[in-house]
């Protein structure tokens, strides 16, 4: 057995013929797998597949990882050779392969691309070693994938990780909303973060307190925004609407130049409300506060999806603007004039 790295190596140098590299790698990972390979041998195997591998194109090499994936005394250094591959050999060892290491996989989290990272967290049964490693790069994609695994070992630190990462990402959100480990208080703060179909499911599957959560989220939206901004802001507003340039270019040009606070008072101006009430609307129900604003300071239709993908941006939206939120937003813009729309914005943010 020693000296069959050798010798594949040399079959291989005079092997032109793809196909039959193909089949003399594929026969060696068969022997390799046909029966249990002894504590000499193992090491030699596991050499010998590798050597093979390393000559072989990217089917071969699927198809002996998903060989060796399967088999319960593969080499264990071919397999952690195949896990760090590129990322079409390697998922197919970090789904199926048992041989894969704590340690092992710990390293692939450490040192792999996103990718790996990615499918590392889908794999079943991971250990909090693993998930806490792979959710320390804040990746959104990888916590996502952690979240929707209901089999993986998850601690709090790395759900403190996802629920600060998922202010920005709404999927990650919904993801973390479908688990049934979290706690009454994590359920909570995570609840302030979704609209409202995903609050009721929450409320009835976590037995939480609706008045507890309306009540943080009305206290996040009127504490967001710092007191000397906020005072600056209104008075920006007030200058505009005393020199007569107060309208719905206004509220547009300060919210695409990043100055929310602003907008928020604009808005607020121009549809002859508070700026609380503005804000705790958007905060109690988004898609449908700020089509409703868009209708009362009469901005044209246009201005709607600039308004919701920037708000959704900064977190106080919580629904991307497709299916049921156009749906509601349509219905908006269908139903209410600007009178109208005004006067239920203002009902909308009573709690102020």
């Amino acid at each position: 057995m020693a000296a069959k790295p050798a010798d594949a190596l040399h079959l291989l140098a005079t092997v032109r013929d793809p196909d039959k590299r193909q089949q003399l790698a594929l026969s060696v990972t068969e022997m390799c797998v046909a029966q249990p390979l002894s504590a000499s041998a193992e090491p030699v195997a596991g050499d010998l597949l590798i050597t093979l591998s390393t000559k072989s194109d990217l089917d071969t090499k699927m198809a002996m990882a998903k060989k060796l994936a399967g088999c319960d005394w593969a080499p264990h250094s071919a397999i952690r050779h195949f896990a760090f591959d590129q990322i079409e050999i390697s998922a197919i060892i970090i789904e199926k392969s048992d041989q894969l290491t704590q340690k092992d996989m710990i390293e692939l989290a450490e040192t792999g691309s996103i990718d790996h990272r990615r499918h590392l967290a889908m794999r079943a049964n991971l250990c909090l070693p693993v998930t806490d490693r792979l959710a320390k790069p804040g990746e959104p994609i990888v916590l996502r994938a952690l979240a929707n695994n209901d089999t993986a070992e998850i601690s709090e630190n790395t759900l403190e990780v996802c629920l600060h990462v998922a202010r920005e990402h709404p999927k990650l959100r919904e993801a973390l909303a479908r688990r049934h480990d979290l706690s009454t208080d994590y359920a909570t703060q995570l609840c302030i973060m979704l609209p409202e179909n995903w609050r009721e499911e929450l409320y009835r599957r976590f037995g939480l307190d609706k008045a507890k959560v309306e009540s943080l989220a009305v206290d996040a939206a009127l504490g967001a925004t710092p007191e000397d901004v906020d005072k600056e802001a209104a008075r920006e507003v007030q200058d505009a609407k005393s020199a007569g340039k107060l309208s719905g270019r206004f509220a547009m040009d300060a919210l695409k130049a990043g100055k929310e606070a602003v907008f928020d008072h604009a808005i607020a101006a121009l549809c002859d409300i508070k700026a609380s009430q503005w804000r705790i609307a958007l905060a109690m129900s988004g898609v449908r506060a700020a089509a409703m604003a868009c209708q009362a300071a009469q901005l044209d239709r246009t201005a709607y999806p600039i308004i919701h993908k920037t708000l959704q941006r900064s977190g106080r939206i919580h629904q991307a603007l497709e299916g049921d939120a156009m749906a509601a937003a349509a219905n908006v813009f269908r139903m209410y004039g600007p009178e109208k729309a005004a006067k239920v914005l203002r009902q909308m943010g009573t709690r102020a």
